[in-house]
């Protein structure tokens, strides 16, 4: 099953990180975990965000503040996809690694019953996640974002895709170009019938850094070998769809 191999690139992330030097930095995975959130009856967006307020409030006070002190959280509000009406936005929680998770969640499970009673939303689907950055924003922020189902190419590992994406993108940020990237495998809550490798996340700090990177970047005649050398791995991306990134606790 392709997702052994993508659980055996994981195994192997923390070692690979420790194998290369200072001229070739790597940044290490971590878990995430995804909401996919629909109102309930009489409920919008106004109700989510005075509910995410309350929220992070309480994840940043007294125990919950030790529990959750590794959680960052966000929410993705659907722009550009298909089925538009069957999801109003995306919850996206993320730690540094799976205790920190745990120590959150089981936090949440064992005191937040008052706020789950009043969470404005029914969450039909939650993914965990692993995921790895292969590139940040200048800022570190991130205020749009692409996601893709990919596959790798014939024969082509998650760690060998993982080099020459990296290796494309530093490449790419000395030619200007702004975008994050993300690799992410999703290990739990996976859709029934889905048949790809890894999700690809391209990201900028805003929506109008998004136009200027195409125009500045993707419009420019940039040569770049290393792009070459990854498009000749193969592979496909594919489901293309963006949202609009709110933050709620960083």
């Amino acid at each position: 099953m392709k997702f052994l191999l993508s659980m055996s690139l994981i195994v192997s992330v923390f070692m690979y990180a420790d194998d290369h030097n200072d001229e070739k930095p790597m940044y290490e995975a971590n878990v995430a975990e995804y909401y996919f959130s629909t109102f309930k009856d009489g409920k919008d967006m106004d109700d989510m965000m005075r509910w995410a307020e309350k929220w992070e409030k309480w994840a940043t006070t007294g125990d919950a503040a030790d529990a959750n002190a590794d959680y960052r959280a966000s929410m993705l509000i659907p722009y550009y996809g298909e089925s538009l009406d069957q999801l109003d936005f995306v919850w996206l929680g993320i730690n540094t690694n799976p205790e920190m998770q745990a120590i959150g969640n089981d936090y949440w499970v064992q005191n937040g019953g008052k706020l789950l009673e009043e969470l404005p939303v029914t969450n039909a689907q939650v993914v965990n996640t692993w995921q790895r950055t292969v590139s940040e924003t200048p800022d570190g922020t991130a205020g749009y974002v692409v996601y893709s189902d990919c596959k790798y190419g014939e024969g082509v590992t998650g760690e060998q895709q993982y080099d020459a994406w990296f290796a494309f993108a530093q490449a790419a940020k000395k030619l200007g170009d702004v975008a994050g990237r993300k690799m992410i495998w999703p290990t739990m809550g996976i859709t029934p019938g889905w048949d790809y490798d890894y999700v690809q996340a391209v990201y900028t700090s805003s929506i109008t850094d998004w136009g200027k990177n195409w125009t500045n970047f993707w419009g420019a005649d940039n040569d770049i070998p290393e792009y070459d050398a990854m498009a000749a791995m193969g592979g496909v991306c594919e489901n293309a769809r963006s949202f609009t990134i709110v933050p709620v606790k960083n």
